[in-house]
């Protein structure tokens, strides 16, 4: 259901983002199981792309953007940049809270969007089961 992109701005930059999105203890690792999980039928994929910052410019997006919804592949798309400011500078909670905040907005940002369609998509158990693993996200380090 939720998948991640992320561009950075540079190979340092990618490196130090990658371990908590797709490293064994990232967010999108642990999320995998909700690939699985039906929340409804008008919505297979929620992408949350990243754009980091870094030394070279990436056109980094002044806030979050929700893109359209493709009726057709059941997938939308949001737009996320990430500043030195609210990562590279943070700490290690820091960091990790910034990215289960910013997914959990990703989905209220859908939702408010795909409202307006009346689709049917149970946002509710999502955010829940988000929440849930976002638990074990937040108390946990990348390896």
């Amino acid at each position: 259901m939720i998948g991640y992109f992320f561009k950075a701005g540079d190979p340092q930059v990618a490196s130090m983002f990658l371990p908590y999105i797709g490293g064994p203890s990232g967010l999108g690792t642990l999320l995998e199981p909700l690939m699985h999980k039906n929340y409804g039928d008008a919505l297979t994929l929620l992408l949350i792309q990243y754009y980091v910052e870094g030394k070279f410019q990436i056109n980094l997006p002044d806030h979050l953007k929700v893109r359209n919804y493709s009726t057709k592949n059941r997938d939308i798309a949001v737009v996320i940049p990430v500043t030195r400011s609210v990562f590279h500078e943070a700490s290690e909670e820091q960091r990790r809270e910034f990215l289960l905040r910013s997914t959990l907005d990703a989905i209220s940002a859908v939702r408010a969007r795909l409202e307006k369609r009346k689709v049917n998509v149970d946002f509710y158990r999502l955010v829940k089961d988000v929440e849930e693993i976002g638990k074990v996200f937040i108390s946990s380090r990348p390896a």
